[in-house]
């Protein structure tokens, strides 16, 4: 390695430790302009787009790297990196066990193979790769930390909360050990001991968007309410698919099967405490998000959370205005019109949970659901509340609603 090689890498490893990867980048390239297929150097670049999340090229660079070098431990551990971020999980495993093949006394190593493992829900698996790093690195507060999240996952809360002080006691600083410390409590129903933990990993690490949102979740979850609801949603996530649908459907099946005894006070009682949880379901975090948009804590919520809540009360106030005109002045579609709009408000308040393509869809329907409903308004006040235009476009109001809500049901 020449001097020039030598002082542009010198430079490119000090900018990636302060942070500054794309300047980094520029002076690993210079580097590598001299010793191209140099493993090391590819290694470094690798990192430096990772730093970028250009995931792609840090793969590609990686690859490359274990190419000229195929026992370079570190371009495993950025080549596993890179592919978790690609979400390509299986070849990360298959990287990061190529790596411990080479070095099996790498704690890091370890607790990438446990990050790979929990991303596909493989939680015991995962807890056995961080017991190896913490047997091999003992005062390593990540691992402490990474074992109170795959632990919690496992809803052993109590050991869960040991790992955490384990970490802190090691790390009093590590804000991501406040932020396990604060997920732990919201799995056992919020209230003020996730606020504080979320409040301090929040205040060591402003930037960090999960303490956000998991400040914001656990502001909402002082409402008793919304702790019992947050206590049910992760449970039902707990479930295998085909149950989680059962419970889904279970309401509407219940009603069914009370037919019969519609007449008698218990069941009466038992419809209406069902359709109350029902309707609690889809419209308590839209209505905690407003709350939040009221107070001094609106910034907590992200663009996306903000969107929906809009969404929500802009359909809310619609329906309203429609069922208190239509019980003033007596258009009977008015009141439909008001439901349709209703179900619309509690289709969109938590869009914000829902992946990318479902978001869209719910998104791409609301704004079809503004078009339709204006034109059945319209239709109602134009004294066309019998035409077939008016029934059409009210119909089609709910049947969009009620497909929204699926979709929303089935992909958080």
């Amino acid at each position: 390695m020449n001097e020039v090689v030598r002082t542009a890498t010198q430079r490119g490893r000090a900018l990636l430790d302060l942070g500054r990867a794309k300047e980094a980048e520029k002076h690993i390239r210079e580097a590598l302009a001299a010793e191209p297929d140099s493993a090391p150097l590819l290694t470094l670049l690798a990192e430096a787009l990772l730093e970028q999340d250009q995931h792609e090229a840090a793969e590609d660079t990686s690859r490359s790297a274990l190419a000229s070098d195929p026992e370079l431990v570190p371009a495993y551990s950025v080549r596993t990196a890179a592919l978790i971020g690609l979400k390509r999980f299986p070849e990360a495993l298959t990287a990061v066990r190529r790596g411990l093949a080479l070095a099996p006394e790498a704690a890091g190593l370890h607790l990438q193979e446990a990050g790979v493992l929990v991303a596909q829900e493989l939680y015991q698996d995962a807890l056995a790769s961080v017991e190896r790093a913490t047997a091999l690195d003992p005062a390593n507060s990540t691992a402490a930390t990474v074992r109170a999240a795959v632990l919690c996952q496992l809803a052993r809360y109590d050991e869960a909360d040991a790992a955490v002080d384990e970490a802190l006691r090691l790390d009093p600083e590590n804000a991501e050990a406040h932020r396990i410390r604060g997920v732990i409590a919201l799995h056992r129903g919020g209230g003020r001991s996730a606020v504080r933990a979320h409040r301090a990993a929040l205040r060591l690490d402003p930037t960090d968007v999960h303490s956000r949102d998991g400040l914001s979740l656990a502001l909402k979850t002082r409402n008793p309410l919304y702790g019992w609801l947050l206590r049910f949603s992760l449970w039902l996530d707990s479930l295998p698919k085909v149950a989680r649908i059962a419970v889904l459907v279970a309401p509407l099946v219940l009603t069914r099967v009370l037919r019969p005894a519609e007449d008698q006070l218990w069941a009466q009682v038992l419809i209406i405490v069902v359709a109350a949880l029902a309707l609690l379901s889809w419209t308590l975090e839209p209505l905690m998000n407003c709350v939040l948009l009221l107070g001094r804590d609106r910034n907590l919520l992200s663009r996306d959370a903000k969107l929906a809540t809009y969404t929500f009360a802009a359909f809310l106030a619609a329906a309203v205005a429609c069922a208190v005109y239509g019980q003033i002045n007596g258009p009977g579609q008015l009141m439909a019109i008001a439901f349709g709009f209703g179900l619309w408000a509690m289709a969109t308040g938590s869009t914000h949970l829902l992946e990318e393509g479902p978001k869209k869809l719910v998104r791409f329907g609301a704004v079809a659901a503004v078009v339709i409903g204006g034109m059945a308004i319209a239709a109602v006040l134009a004294g066309a509340s019998g035409a077939s235009g008016a029934t059409v476009a009210v119909a089609l109001l709910f049947l969009g609603a009620v497909v929204s809500l699926w979709v929303g049901a089935f992909s958080k």
